[in-house]
């Protein structure tokens, strides 16, 4: 009989003690090799199916409203200020009367060149009258040529301080008016910027600020690659504008753009454009930080899908698309365009109608089979945030106009 050598004790061990294990080893090896692969169970995801919907095309930047009349009342003649005749921050009409300055001293002026307007024509009078009583003593050479050309003269000179003190008149009476300084247009009023009481300097110093708020001015840039576009649509009709306050609820606000600036800032690269805000209500004020939407156009029939769908890898923006054997399909040649609510334009790579995967992404690969969850069944984490207006890393790939770090996605570059 065939021996082994045992290399611990160089103990003979004898091949025949392995015979009756033989069945046993060869029923184990035989089982598992005929034993299936354990099954994957399929991925839990939510899903929502793209929609078509006219959505409008826009650029989106910051802005300021602005009043198209803002006013500095001053004062034109120097006195004391006797009376306020107006409430700070209310609304005020063209021509109501605002302050009233000491009239007493001007009223006085006025009286004195009216009196010297009433010596100077009397003096006149008398002059005019002079020279005709010696033109006929002209005629028969009783006075010479050299005597009438002085009463001439001195008539003309009279004339001559006749209007000189009518001047003085009006002169006397504009200074009158000014002692009572009126609304030289509507608007609000602002604060009083000096009490009664006090004397104020003619032409210097404000006294209050007057502001029209209806409508409003909406002041905004963009890139200066973008004047083409804006100034192609501008041609095509008026252009329409949303005006955002920050925390309105009634916003937005339409308006109509009015005016391209007629020049590139060099330092920015941008170019100022104004849009009029109607405010019937008050709603905006003069001031205001907004956020400018300015519309071109409208596409029509646009392709949406949820902005959670949209996803970043390695090599660009990708989603996965539910096919009709619930398995997930890859789409990573797709175009976005623009955000609009809590949706993104597809403007190529996804159909209408089709399922796209809103959450459940991480994991997912082409083939892999899904289950599609109620939307109550999603799991809720303490860092789930709130919805936002744009995904971050669409921001990142600059494939949206005006994008804010928003909405939370799920976003795993592995999975490509």
């Amino acid at each position: 009989m065939k021996k082994f050598s045992d290399p611990l004790n160089h103990r003979p061990f004898p091949a025949a003690f392995l015979l009756p294990l033989a069945p046993i080893l060869l029923a184990l090896f035989g089982c598992a090799k005929e034993q299936p692969a354990p099954e994957i169970p399929p991925r839990p995801v939510q899903a929502a199916a793209a929609v078509t919907r006219d959505v409008p095309i826009y650029l989106e930047n910051f802005g300021n409203l602005v009043s198209p009349r803002s006013v500095d009342i001053v004062s034109q003649v120097t006195g004391k200020i006797l009376e306020v005749h107006f409430e700070e921050g209310t609304e005020i009409e063209k021509g109501d009367l605002l302050f009233t300055i000491d009239p007493r001293e001007y009223r006085a002026a006025l009286d004195r060149a009216r009196a010297s307007l009433a010596s100077a024509e009397a003096d006149l009078k008398l002059k005019r009258q002079t020279l005709e009583r010696n033109r006929p003593l002209l005629a028969r050479e009783l006075i010479s040529r050299q005597e009438f050309d002085i009463l001439q003269t001195q008539v003309e000179a009279a004339e001559a301080q006749v209007a000189l003190n009518r001047a003085l008149v009006e002169q006397a009476e504009v200074d009158l008016g000014y002692c009572t300084i009126a609304a030289p247009s509507a608007g609000v009023a602002g604060k009083r910027l000096i009490d009664p009481g006090n004397v104020v300097t003619a032409n210097s110093g404000t006294l209050v600020r007057i502001r029209s708020i209806d409508p409003l001015y909406a002041d905004f840039t963009l890139p200066e690659i973008r004047v083409p576009e804006v100034r192609k649509w501008m041609a095509e009709g008026s252009l329409r504008v949303e005006v955002t306050p920050p925390g309105d609820p009634a916003a937005p606000y339409p308006g109509e753009l009015k005016l391209i600036d007629n020049l590139v800032d060099e330092a920015t690269g941008t170019i100022a454009l104004r849009a009029l805000v109607p405010n019937p209500e008050r709603r905006l004020w003069p001031g205001q930080y907004v956020t400018v939407r300015l519309i071109l156009y409208t596409q029509t029939d646009a392709v949406l899908v949820p902005a959670s769908a949209v996803q970043l890898g390695q090599k660009g923006l990708y989603l996965f698309v539910v096919a009709e054997d619930n398995t997930a399909e890859l789409r990573d040649e797709i175009e976005v365009g623009l955000m609009e609510e809590e949706y993104l334009v597809i403007n190529e790579g996804v159909e209408e109608g089709e399922l796209v995967v809103t959450f459940g992404q991480l994991g997912l690969s082409p083939g892999v089979r899904v289950q599609i969850l109620d939307p109550e069944d999603r799991p809720v984490t303490p860092r789930t945030a709130p919805p936002r207006r744009h995904p971050p890393h669409l921001e990142r790939t600059g494939r949206v106009d005006r994008l804010s770090p928003d909405i939370p996605v799920d976003f795993n570059p592995q999975t490509r």
